[in-house]
């Protein structure tokens, strides 16, 4: 295994969403409201990433809020598909996409010092043809809350298809918030890291150090003797995915609920990922084990 296990390393659990927008763009809020919703919520941190511009965040920091500022770029596409969003976090100047390979983009966003999220595949029609030449991303949005407005919020087969075809992935569920309401604290990540500063939020997100979640808990895991247990808040499911025809779907007795699982590892795997659904349909996804 080669990325941070992060239920077994110190440091502090901090709740935040990575992809939101203001009035800046197409959103309903202006900045300062926006974090201000967030904050009051109970999120610790916040990810501005406006349509095509960067914005001056650093207003909007305090001593238990980290207001971050990225931004959702479109370069061209190609490949043949639709034109593709990205999701930066955490760089401070615009990017002109209009002439840029995807690629390029990418580049720049990590020479920023920032990480790229591919958003919400399946609103945008992508699929593996458009994602395998890109390089320089390090997540997925496995569930975008706007996008369940048409009824597309979740990804998880494009995740697993880049886990399979791809290389590692990290996966994420953001809400995309435009609005006040239908699409706001509903889908988030759980990091773990030292202190809520940028360089350990980052650090944190590189590494893997996170879960993403609808509502679920995931208290623990663990990777001993070949074996990968989880432990969770109350779930009606546990499933244990790897590639392609691999993994398990494990159900409790009638009338009861699961707190724990336990799968082992088939020989050759790439990877194993957990997905905990609670009683009300919510989902929580751990990121891989990759090996």
């Amino acid at each position: 295994m080669y990325n941070a296990n992060p239920f077994q390393q110190p440091g502090q659990w901090y709740r935040g969403n990575t992809h939101s927008h203001s009035t800046e763009s197409d959103g309903q809020l202006p900045m300062s409201e926006r974090f201000g919703a967030y904050r009051e919520a109970g999120y610790d941190f916040l990810v501005l990433t406006d349509h095509r511009k960067v914005n001056d965040v650093s207003a909007y920091s305090t001593s238990d809020f980290l207001a971050i500022s990225g931004s959702e770029v479109h370069p061209s596409n190609p490949y043949g598909g639709a034109t593709y969003h990205f999701v930066a976090i955490n760089i401070h100047e615009t990017l002109n996409c209009a002439k840029m390979h995807p690629n390029a983009v990418l580049d720049e966003i990590k020479a920023q010092g920032g990480e790229a999220v591919l958003c919400h595949p399946y609103w945008s029609g992508h699929t593996i043809t458009d994602y395998l030449p890109l390089r320089g991303y390090f997540a997925i949005e496995v569930y975008n809350d706007t996008c369940m407005g048409i009824g597309k919020g979740f990804s998880e087969q494009a995740w697993d298809d880049l886990l399979d075809r791809g290389g590692p992935v990290l996966g994420i569920a953001s809400d995309d918030a435009h609005g006040t309401e239908h699409d706001c604290f509903h889908g988030w990540i759980m990091v773990k890291a030292e202190d809520l500063t940028i360089e350990s939020i980052m650090e944190a997100l590189r590494t893997g150090a996170f879960y993403a979640t609808l509502g679920p808990e995931i208290e623990d895991m663990a990777l001993e003797d070949n074996e990968v247990t989880v432990k969770c808040s109350p779930a009606q499911s546990i499933v244990f995915k790897a590639e392609c025809s691999r993994g398990r779907r494990i159900l409790p007795e009638e009338g009861e609920l699961l707190t724990e699982a336990t799968y082992s590892i088939p020989n050759g795997a790439k990877y194993v990922r957990v997905e905990v659904t609670d009683a009300t349909g919510k989902k929580a996804w751990s990121n891989p084990f990759f090996f």
